[in-house]
């Protein structure tokens, strides 16, 4: 797993850069889809949903052409099919989404949000926040990735609120969790949003940096990733 990414010090900018790869992967890992459905099964309507305003329009047809799939009822039917959580804006609001893996919220009960809202819960949010709304013009114009990375004790792909999350007893129970964030336009004022959620052994990724950018954080961000106690062992 590539982390060239981290950086020193750490920072919550939105450093995304313009992309011209691939947006999901074709041939989905069946583990993937098969998490996929438990994780639905467990969370329910926490994970997905859809406004009127987003069932009345073409955004769901404009989603699958993005996509190259076949076109589905909802944005529901065609996230199940790949490995990539996905969400829609438009006029800088979320209309529609399903995130089977989200990082800590419940992403079906954020409809209608703008940027702002959604990142409002982030630490050191500052800079996030005042460019929410250039960012979500941005996004309606070309299309864009960034990095979204942490270190866990929990070793599945899911990080809902209500995930159990195993105490940290020694190095091998800590996992690298990293989210690819791909966002593309669907016509002048939407967007779709795509995440690639990965979990590896944190052995298997180590690097120095990695420590070197927890150690940047601020308390802030430590409490908001809970790294506060992994941060501790890690330098012990």
């Amino acid at each position: 797993m590539n982390i060239d990414f981290i950086k020193v010090p750490f920072s919550n900018n939105p450093s995304m850069q313009k992309y011209d790869g691939p947006l999901f992967n074709t041939n989905p890992n069946e583990k993937y889809l098969s998490e996929k459905q438990l994780q639905l099964e467990k969370y329910g309507k926490d994970l997905y949903g859809q406004t009127e305003q987003f069932e009345n329009s073409d955004l769901n047809q404009k989603v699958s052409q993005t996509l190259g799939l076949e076109a589905t009822e909802s944005l529901y039917e065609t996230a199940v099919q790949i490995e990539e959580d996905l969400a829609v804006m438009h006029n800088g609001k979320l209309e529609a989404i399903c995130f089977c893996f989200p990082s800590g919220w419940k992403p079906g009960r954020e409809l209608k949000a703008d940027l702002s809202k959604l990142h409002q819960p982030v630490a050191d949010n500052d800079l996030l926040l005042k460019s929410s709304e250039k960012l979500s013009q941005h996004m309606n114009k070309q299309t864009i990735r960034r990095w979204v990375w942490n270190v866990t004790t929990i070793p599945g792909l899911s990080n809902h609120p209500s995930e159990e999350r195993p105490l940290l007893n020694d190095f091998e129970n800590l996992y690298f969790r990293l989210e690819t964030q791909i966002s593309t336009p669907l016509d002048e004022s939407s967007s779709l949003f795509l995440v690639k959620v990965d979990v590896a052994p944190l052995k298997s990724v180590w690097d120095e940096i990695i420590l070197e950018s927890i150690n940047s954080m601020s308390e802030d961000v430590l409490n908001y990733k809970n790294l506060s106690e992994i941060k501790k062992f890690l330098n012990s």
